[in-house]
């Protein structure tokens, strides 16, 4: 499996291209045979996706919540309940 990274530039998606010294039109990709070469130049780019290049489908990585956003879920979730025992105030701001 090649895996590539994808960017927005100005609504457009396409891919990190092998030369980032100016942007021509339709550039050769940058290819990656490892999750985590793909991972080092998706960390580059704001808006970086890794993508299977041959499918174009998303290499889907799911990280789990640091304790400060789960902490942060459960109150919203306290909040936002419809048991009658919702609070009016956010106490984590």
């Amino acid at each position: 499996m090649k895996l590539a990274v994808t960017i927005d530039v100005d609504g457009d998606i396409m891919y990190v291209p092998e030369n980032t010294h100016g942007f021509v039109n339709f550039p050769k990709p940058k290819l990656f045979d490892t999750i985590e070469d793909a991972e080092e130049e998706r960390a580059k780019w704001n808006t970086g996706v890794i993508v299977n290049y041959e499918t174009g489908k998303c290499v889907n990585k799911i990280r789990s919540f640091t304790d400060a956003e789960r902490a942060r879920a459960e109150e919203r979730a306290r909040i936002n309940s419809d048991d009658g025992t919702s609070v009016s105030k956010d106490s984590t701001q």
